[in-house]
Parts: structure tokens; sequence; C-alpha cells
């Protein structure tokens, strides 16, 4: 549908003729936040997710989030596939099946691709097949046992695939035997691809079923820009341009982890028969933290928490005028600071400020460029000498935005208050990466 013409994805192009597109809508630069944002219609920051590793991924457990407020109306709620947004033996309390999901079968962060190991409510479950085809098949087995004939429910299918370990079943990866790509792209793909069969048996078996058609919506969306372990593994440099034998991209600059357009523009597709109209584009700037608001006023569930900072879309979904202000500004941030400690020194590090016209960037603690990514959606001018007026409006509002964020950052307040940084993982070097905290700081300086 966006224009690539190697990678096959049958069932989404189609399922997006039939859609409401929201063409401008964006997420976090990586995994965790972006779940942070949906689950809290907050950003990630201001739901105490910075990171995607060790404590600072957990979602702050104050809050209510998404499967709690629509459990409020009466709906069913489950989920399949990667949480990752903490809980563990020691702090249950961030597990999803404690956060409003009725039924959680789930990974922390990665699956093993063939016969994977689930969390089921708490409980450890041993699962045949490929994980992808798992979660899906489980998530119908879910519907039928429930009855959701007469009682609502809330799914979120969150497979952990594209994603390292690349692996997919061999019906998938000969699709691309031939295609002029590298060993893992090719295995990148073959996943999508697998991703893409699933999602068509999923629409077939939803749209077979006795209920009326018209009361299921299904929601397609990614959480990250382009990876294969990271922006390079898809060809692109440090700067957000890709390589000669860069993966497509749409045209966008940058990938996951990138503070440019391609980090965190992703698809948002919304089916509901008999309201969407089919095949719509709507440019509104929107963002995984509008998906809380949305669903909830669709559910007809009051909300008063004045910390939500998305904004229900249903108006744009009924064609009435939209509740997202013309002049609305967003906030990508990388985080992922090695260490607390050093917060504050990251504050213009892999950031980006935007509009519905405009992106200020900060890259690795460089001065910032302004880019006007509607004309030039690869973001290769620089137009900050144009605009100054707007720069420094755009930066006085993120200076506001940054210090109402780090009074949130929950895990980040309590490793500072105790002083027991968080600096390693597995295959980490804490020693190296102070070293790379002291160059950022020096550059600032």
């Amino acid at each position: 549908m966006s224009g690539n013409k190697i990678i096959k994805t049958p069932n989404i192009d189609r399922f997006s003729t039939d859609c409401l597109r929201f063409t401008n809508f964006h997420v976090a630069q990586s995994c965790a936040p972006t779940r942070a944002q949906l689950m809290s219609g907050r950003h990630e920051f201001h739901a105490g997710v910075t990171h995607t590793i060790c404590d600072r991924q957990m979602l702050n457990s104050k809050l209510t989030i998404l499967p709690q407020y629509l459990k409020k109306g009466g709906y069913k709620t489950a989920m399949f596939g990667k949480w990752h947004l903490g809980g563990n033996s020691k702090h249950p309390e961030y597990m999803p099946h404690k956060r409003g999901f009725d039924t959680a079968l789930f990974t922390g962060n990665q699956l093993k691709r063939f016969d994977p190991g689930l969390n089921h409510n708490g409980d450890n479950e041993q699962f045949k097949g490929y994980c992808v085809d798992v979660l899906f098949s489980e998530f119908m087995k879910w519907t039928d046992n429930h009855n959701s004939d007469s009682a609502p429910y809330f799914a979120y299918i969150a497979t952990s695939a594209p994603h390292v370990p690349l692996a997919a079943p061999k019906e998938f990866t000969d699709m691309y035997v031939d295609a002029p790509l590298s060993e893992k792209p090719k295995t990148y793909y073959a996943m999508i691809s697998n991703i893409d069969a699933n999602f068509g048996k999923l629409l077939a078996w939803l749209d077979g079923r006795k209920q009326k058609r018209r009361e299921t919506i299904v929601i397609f969306m990614t959480d990250n820009g382009h990876a294969i372990s990271g922006a390079g593994g898809v060809g692109h440099n440090k700067y957000g341009f890709q390589g000669k034998n860069g993966l497509y991209n749409a045209n966008m600059r940058g990938g996951k982890a990138q503070p440019w357009h391609g980090g965190t523009c992703v698809p948002f597709f919304m089916r509901w028969p008999g309201v969407i109209k089919r095949g719509r584009d709507d440019n509104t700037l929107t963002s995984a933290m509008d998906i809380l608001p949305t669903l909830v006023e669709i559910a007809g569930v009051p909300y008063t928490d004045p910390g939500i900072q998305g904004t229900s879309l249903l108006p744009n979904i009924l064609q009435r005028p939209t509740h997202i202000p013309d002049k609305r500004l967003l906030f990508s941030h990388k985080g992922r600071w090695h260490s607390s400690e050093f917060l504050e020194d990251y504050k213009y590090v892999y950031v980006s400020v935007f509009s519905k016209r405009h992106r200020l960037v900060w890259n690795e603690g460089q001065f910032p460029e302004l880019f006007d990514y509607v004309s030039d959606p690869q973001e290769t001018k620089n137009v900050i000498r144009d605009h100054p007026e707007l720069v420094a409006a755009m930066k006085s509002t993120y200076d506001k935005w940054w210090e109402g964020a780090k009074q949130c950052m929950t895990n980040d307040l309590e490793q500072i208050r105790t002083g027991k940084f968080v600096v390693r993982s597995k295959g980490g070097n804490p020693a190296k990466w102070r070293e790379q905290e002291q160059k950022i700081r020096g550059r600032q300086e």
C-alpha cells in the first residue's frame, strides 16, 4: 500500500482500503515507550517509562490504564503477546493481569520464535508452533470461549515480531528466496508476511462470526520506525539517511530510536463497518496517546484524569470537526540514558518537537535543525534560519514540557533518590556507557 515493491502484505494492503487511515500518526521512538503511550494516554515519560530495559520500562503502577477504564464499561479484556511494561516475581503489580486484563498471555519482551513459552495470568505455559501463529490462535480461542456475541470485549494483540531473533516459517522465507535482499532483510520481510497472513485469517474469522460486523472495531498499527536491531539494520546511518542498500522507508528520514519523521510516523488504520467511510485519509497530527481517550469515549466510559495528554479522535472518525488543536505540538525523545544520574544531560539528545508541518530536531547534543516535512519529507533542507520565531516558540514549549516530564519519571527519580543507578543489562559494558555519557555532557558544556 505504501509503495514497497518487494514486501508481500496483501491482507494489510486490502484492509487499508477498507479503513480510515491516519496518515500523520506518531508513536515513540522505540517499543516499551509506545506501549506506555497506548496504555496510559500520556507521553511515556509522564507514565514513568524512559527505557526498554531494567526498572525504567515499568509503567507507573498508580495510573489507571486503558483496560481498567474499559472494564468499568463492562468490557471483557485480554492481551496476547509482548507486554514490555514491567512485572516480575518481585514486582507482580506491574503484570498485565494485575492492571485490568482479565486474561493475559504474555511475554515481557521478546518471544522464542518457535514453540514459545508464555506467562498466562502469572503461570508459565508452553506452546507449539510459530510465535505469531500462537498469539492469533489463542486470541480466537479466548473470544469463542468467552461468548463475545453478548458481551463487549477489548483484545490487544502485540506481536514481538518483526524483531530479533529473526526467524520465520519456511513457507514465508521461501517467498523471498529470489528477492534482491541480504539474508537478514529477507527473514525480516518473511516475519512481516507471516503477521500479514495471520491478520488476514483474523479478519476472515471476525467477518464470519454471527455478531454484527459493525460492532467490531479493528485497529492496525506498529510501535516504532523501521528497524532490524535498530535503524542501522535497515540501512540508516546515525543521521537517519538511507544507504545504497537500505530497505524501503516510504521516502522518510530515520528509523527506530532516531528523532526524525521516519522514527515515529507509523501506520494507523481503523475499520468500523457502518460507521467509518471506506478508504478515507485523515492528515491530522495524531498520536498513540490518543488511543485511550478515543476508545474510552466510544465505550461510553467517563474519565476525569487531568494527566491524560491524548485527545479523542471520535470526531475525526465521525467526520466532525476535530478536537485536535491546530497548533498541536508533539514531543519525541529517545530516552535510554544508561544511568539516571545523566538524565538532565540528555535533555537535547535524540529529541524532536513537531507540529503538523515542521519538525525541530536535536540529534547527538548538537545544535537543532528545523525541517518542513510536508514539502521536504526526507528532511534534507534545514530551514531554521527562515523561522526564528517558530523555533524559539517550539524550544520554549519543549523546555516547559521537559520540566514537567522529569517530575513524572518515577523509576529514574527513585534511582536518583537512592543512588542505586541501573547501568547494566545483558551484554552491556557500564564503563563504555559512562564514557559515552561523559562525551555527551562535554559537548553541551
